[in-house]
């Protein structure tokens, strides 16, 4: 067995977020629970180019790729 044959790929992972930076800062400051606050950062981080993964996401939150994906889908 090759090691490639663990090796899955991933579609890419692409959102449209109509706000802007700025924007996502501002609520993200005024956000009152920790989901809104969760989602708002990935959102933001994403905004900025921090992240570009549902993977780098997932580690940084501390969430399963799988909560990324329905939170984005949301």
């Amino acid at each position: 067995m090759s090691a490639l044959s663990n090796f899955v790929m991933s579609r890419p992972f692409q959102v449209e977020i109509l706000e802007s930076q700025k924007q996502l800062e501002k609520a993200l400051k005024h956000a009152i629970t920790a989901s809104s606050k969760e989602r708002l950062q990935m959102l933001y981080w994403l905004k900025s180019g921090e992240v570009s993964s549902r993977r780098s996401l997932a580690e940084r939150l501390a969430r399963d790729e799988a909560t990324i994906t329905r939170w984005v889908r949301t």
